[in-house]
């Protein structure tokens, strides 16, 4: 059986190319136990062992299930007695298997190695909402015991209020709650011995010439020196312009933040114009004259004076991202004694020991031998998922088999680069053509699926002429030409397969007027706009699968009320917390909060503004805390909030009804679980931090995001805010370097002017800029691919002549102007 690596469009079979593979190794006299199938999902992972079973059990008792597999598996003289016999062997292996999820596998191996791994024997892994609540106790920890002057926490600090105001989070405890978690992460992957900022490491011998400069007088001086020297007849107002900026900058206090007249001064040395005749020249106003030209030594002391310029900037990024290295140093340190050390683990972190352990024969050998099983046949799904950490562990077993000239055994892995919109977890499409490129002489490209057995030709049409030409945008919408490479490495034509060739369907794409921004609407133009195409199709009424696609949970949660007030039926996807995604959790919590702390002027504000509170009185902050207190320990949560439930008239609101509910038996959970010593306090915590899965419903329209509905198909998709892209912007990353399959250094960039200085930080930054690029891409692309029928598009309308580089942009640059 040949190595493979094997490219397949959204909606091509994927699934189906697996359990062919797996039934053809079975076919060929592999035991089952031999054979590791892995995925991400135990979703993904329950469908290709329930595949595998049913297309065998299929072809078991029927002629024509007997013959496609016979045809699709490359043996002929399969028969019904063959397939039972393959059926009976999975079975009796069925606790031996190797078909499950990469985590799944992952601990398994840490079960037989956990004293390797520095686990105890008994290590558990902890649910996500006990992980982000071990690190908030890690961070209030070490919040603690630093002082107000501490670098580490002062950087930390800095950074996520930067990117709070960068993005308009308001939620400042969300923003440092993710920023401690990605940086974590960061930390995790950058290895040991390297310290972030550390200049030698990033520079090496070379040297950073930004470093070198001279200080901000000197250069300042000898500029003004120069233009007096070798420009006599530079023009009186031009030159008095130019002292006064040098003068400027030869005032400028290390560590003090740029004014914008100093930051116009930066720019200005790099806004180079050409005259007729040739000539280099900074513009000084429109005349002539007042051009600085580019003569004798002018060019040299204009960049020294830029490299002055940006020193101080690129210090203060060193000095930022070594105390901010230090910083979660010691949050590691605490987060590791209070959750590792007790048992606690996060698949993440079984990768992360796994890796750095993987690679040795002997460490391969040894896990072997404890596993008390050899897979000799490796397959790999969703391959542009995988992280390089992975990788590791994963390369450790399967290099061997690359490197085998017997060809007895085998390497699969299937995957589509276009459906990378996991990096944020690690997730590193590069991998997926890196490895063929490094085991080209032991791996081959199969055939590519190209053809859908999902979309109808109308989807399929639009899907080629949205993405099939991007090289086209690569001026008008500023996209890097490396993130456009990257898509054409993986980009196939979409065709339509023979089920679904000769099905009708229907693509839409509106455009809304945006709202201003003083609205108090929280349902968006957008959102009204999906409404009204729910009110006039009615998928639900017609027995029609109906999903409609957002960006993020706080999107969908206002989507859900808006939808349900107009009694449509709704299910929420995923992980959600029905508590706080409301307006009446929003003022439960407001309430209790007022009854910890009666003079939280905001809270009082927010559940005053809440009609349906009035009735409890919470215009008398303390008595309604002497009142709510005194019910609490006389009863507990459930009965408190059951008593103020019954109060409200919600009879109109069926969704806050609904909401009202989960308000309830959170309660009455904490209630059960509740150690005397916990308050309102405790409560409050509990309710912010609680999250519920809801099911899979039938006969309601399915509220998700596109990272939830990826390898899902509905008959009919709406997708909503597409164009509401996550704001790139170099600054304020922290980047690692001088790539991802090698990192060895780690800096916070400095703003984007100023990495112009040095080609080295300025090129890693638009390698991370056009990543991100591409991972927009890549999300438009898996939104745009889960519809079977109609496939419904909603932005907000351009304005005229507009340059904006949005996806509603790409899609009028693409197909033409709304509706389409």
């Amino acid at each position: 059986m040949r190595n493979e690596m094997l490219i397949a469009n959204a909606g091509s079979g994927k699934t189906h190319a697996l359990t062919t593979r797996v039934i053809r190794l079975l076919a060929s006299g592999v035991e089952p136990r031999q054979i590791a199938a892995l995925t991400f999902t135990r979703k993904a992972a329950g469908e290709l062992l329930a595949g595998t079973f049913e297309r065998l059990a299929k072809a078991a008792l029927d002629k024509k299930a007997l013959s496609d597999l016979a045809s699709h598996t490359d043996r002929p003289d399969l028969d019904f007695d063959q397939c039972r016999s393959l059926l009976a062997r999975l079975v009796s292996q069925l606790g031996e298997l190797g078909m499950g999820t990469i985590d799944s596998f992952f601990t398994r191996i840490a079960r037989v190695f956990p004293l390797e791994c520095g686990l105890s024997e008994d290590f558990r892994i902890a649910p996500e909402v006990e992980v982000e609540a071990a690190r908030e106790n890690a961070l209030d920890a070490l919040f603690q015991t630093e002082s107000r002057a501490d670098a580490g926490l002062a950087a930390f600090i800095d950074l996520f209020r930067r990117i709070a105001r960068r993005l308009g989070e308001r939620n400042v405890f969300e923003t440092l709650r993710r920023g401690v978690e990605n940086l974590h992460a960061t930390y995790l992957d950058t290895p040991s011995g390297f310290v972030w900022g550390d200049a030698s490491s990033i520079w090496g011998r070379v040297g950073c010439p930004v470093l070198d400069a001279r200080p901000l007088r000197e250069a300042a001086s000898e500029l003004i020196t120069g233009i007096e020297r070798d420009l006599p007849d530079l023009d009186s107002k031009a030159l008095a312009k130019w002292k006064a900026d040098c003068a400027l900058a030869a005032e400028h206090a290390p560590g003090s933040m740029f004014s914008s007249n100093l930051k116009a001064f930066f720019k200005k040395l790099s806004n180079v114009k050409t005259a007729p005749d040739g000539r280099a020249y900074i513009p000084s106003g429109n005349a002539h004259a007042a051009r600085l030209y580019f003569v004798e030594g002018i060019p040299d002391l204009l960049e020294e004076m830029k490299f002055s310029l940006a020193r101080p900037v690129f210090e203060e990024a060193l000095t930022r991202s070594r105390a901010l290295h230090e910083f979660m140093s010691r949050f590691e340190s605490i987060y590791s004694a209070r959750v590792r050390s007790s048992g606690i683990v996060t698949f993440s972190d079984i990768t992360d020991l796994l890796s750095r352990r993987a690679g040795s024969e002997d460490w391969r050998i040894a896990v072997g031998y404890r596993l008390d099983q050899r897979f000799d046949h490796w397959l790999l799904d969703e391959f542009q998922d995988t992280s390089r950490a992975q990788w590791i562990v994963l390369r450790a077993f399967i290099e061997e088999i690359l490197m085998d000239p017997t060809g007895s055994r085998s390497f699969f892995y299937v995957g589509d680069t276009k459906q990378a919109i996991y990096s944020w977890r690690g997730g590193d499409p590069g991998l997926f053509h890196e490895i063929f490129g490094e085991y080209r002489a032991a791996l081959e490209e199969g055939p590519a699926l190209t053809e859908s057995y999902r979309s109808c030709p109308e989807i399929l049409d639009f899907v080629n002429a949205v993405f099939g030409n991007p090289a086209s945008l690569i001026e008008p919408l500023r996209l890097p030409s490396l993130a456009v490479e990257k898509w054409l490495l993986g980009w196939r034509e979409h065709e339509p397969s023979p089920v679904t060739r000769n099905r009708v369907g229907h693509v839409c794409w509106s455009a809304v007027e945006e709202e201003d921004s003083g609205s108090e609407d929280l349902a968006s133009p957008q959102d009204r706009e999906v409404l009204r195409i729910l009110k006039q199709v009615e998928p639900w009424k017609r027995g029609v699968s109906c999903a409609v696609l957002k960006r993020d949970n706080k999107g969908i949660a206002i989507l859900a009320g808006l939808l349900q007030s107009q009694g449509i039926p709704v299910a929420v996807e995923g992980r959600m917390n029905p508590c706080v995604d409301n307006p009446l959790g929003a003022a439960v919590l407001a309430a209790l909060r007022m009854a910890v702390s009666p003079s939280d002027k905001i809270s009082r504000v927010i559940a005053v503004g809440f009609p349906a509170l009035a009735v409890l009185g919470v215009d008398k902050p303390f008595d309604f805390r002497n009142r709510t207190l005194a019910q609490i320990a006389a009863s507990g949560f459930a009965p408190l909030l059951r008593g103020w439930i019954a109060e409200m008239s919600l009879n109109t609101e069926p969704f806050l009804a609904t909401r009202a509910l989960e308000l309830f038996d959170a309660a009455e959970e904490f209630d059960l679980a509740r150690k005397p010593s916990d308050g309102a306090g405790e409560f409050l915590s509990f309710l912010e931090k609680r999250q519920t899965t809801e099911a899979e419903a039938t006969g309601a329209v399915r509220l998700m995001t596109i990272h939830q509905a990826k390898g899902l198909g509905f008959d009919m998709v709406i997708c909503s805010g597409l164009d509401s892209a996550s704001p790139n912007n170099r600054a304020d990353k922290l980047a690692l370097g001088p790539d991802l399959k090698h990192p060895s250094w780690g800096l916070v960039l400095p703003p984007a002017d100023f990495l112009e200085c040095d080609p080295l930080l300025d090129r890693r930054a638009m390698e991370i800029e056009a990543d991100e690029r591409y991972g927009e891409i890549c999300t438009a692309y898996v939104a745009l691919t889960r519809a079977k029928t109609a496939l419904y598009v909603v932005t907000n309308r351009l304005k005229e002549n507009t340059t904006s580089t949005n996806f509603a942009r790409w899609l009028s640059l693409s197909v033409g102007q709304p509706p389409y």
